[in-house]
């Protein structure tokens, strides 16, 4: 429930929202695109935004799920669209994990969507079974050296965030971790629990409830300060390795040519919507942690994204999810 005053940060916030955009983007109703079906955190997540935004610009914005080619058939969609402010996009870690796979691609979301604003990020998490022997980051990285067989690891997916950081993982611990890819974290989850596998790797949740109750230890969390949801879990930095900083992170995006008045006026209103305290904390409750900026520091760190996993991945040999 929003308090009385989240609504007037709100409402603040809104005043200062450009003018000149407004009357430029005539239509009531606003799609913003999600490229991952309904019901999961990041469409929850996407319908808090459009919720808190629609009140502070006066208009309907709809979220609109299109799933499907490890979200380039929502890319594609608004990338293909008339560039009239009428489309978003919650744009995923894809947009530059895509690219840096060096693969034809329908739509180049660097170049075809013009970044908005970054909306949040959701730390990446290395984490044992309570019974593991090792009791740190360190210690870990000297037992799986110490193995003569590989040590396997859990993610989500192949060729997304978490794969690639456990790549990077790997390189640190003498290349001895072997990638086991699931359908879903919870099954890579609950395989870990029970001892199937040795090591999961994804992002906070849902491991968090597992770290909290104790059949899980957390080792090294990619953020760059502790997560409220895991305080337990230590920092990469906080170990001395920030290159292994890494977070699956969101933003919004549009349509390439897009006016800049247009892309001034929704990136204010993320960023007054992400002051709102309802809104950073329903984003809390699911892992993410608000973030928001300017146009060009989005677009900044989707390029430095895109040269950084592109070592990993020529180094790893990992092959295009897509």
């Amino acid at each position: 429930m929003i308090d009385r005053r989240s609504l007037i940060t709100g409402a603040l916030a809104a005043t200062a929202l450009p003018t000149l955009a407004s009357a430029q983007v005539s239509a009531s109703q606003i799609r913003l695109v999600v490229p991952y079906g309904p019901g999961g955190s990041t469409d929850t997540s996407a319908r808090v935004l459009a919720e808190r935004m629609g009140t502070d610009l006066g208009k309907t914005i709809i979220v609109e799920n299109r799933p499907g080619g490890g979200t380039m058939i929502g890319m594609v969609n608004v990338a293909k669209s008339k560039p009239d402010g009428t489309s978003l996009l919650l744009q995923t870690t894809t947009a530059a994990l895509l690219p840096a796979f060096d693969i034809p691609l329908q739509v180049d979301p660097q170049k075809e969507l013009m970044p908005i604003s970054q909306l949040a990020d959701i730390p990446c998490v290395l984490a044992v079974n309570a019974k593991h022997p090792a009791k740190t980051f360190p210690e870990f990285l000297d037992w799986a050296k110490a193995q003569s067989s590989p040590v396997l690891y859990s993610t989500s997916s192949t060729g997304g965030l978490p794969h690639l950081w456990g790549e990077l993982i790997s390189s640190k611990a003498g290349g001895k971790l072997q990638h086991v890819p699931y359908k879903a974290a919870a099954e890579a989850l609950r395989d870990t629990v029970a001892g199937h596998i040795q090591v999961f790797v994804d992002v906070t949740m849902p491991v968090d409830a597992q770290i909290n109750a104790g059949t899980m230890r957390g080792l090294i969390c990619g953020a760059a300060k502790r997560v409220p949801n895991i305080s337990s879990v230590p920092t990469a930095s906080e170990l001395g390795m920030p290159e292994l900083e890494a977070a699956v992170y969101f933003g919004v995006a549009t349509t390439a040519g897009t006016a800049p008045e247009i892309i001034a006026y929704y990136n204010a209103a993320i960023n007054a919507a992400l002051k709102v305290e309802a809104v950073r904390e329903r984003l809390a409750s699911m892992g993410y942690i608000a973030i928001g900026g300017t146009p060009e520091a989005y677009a900044q760190r989707l390029a430095n994204e895109t040269v950084r996993w592109r070592k990993v991945i020529k180094a790893a040999n990992i092959p295009p999810p897509v």
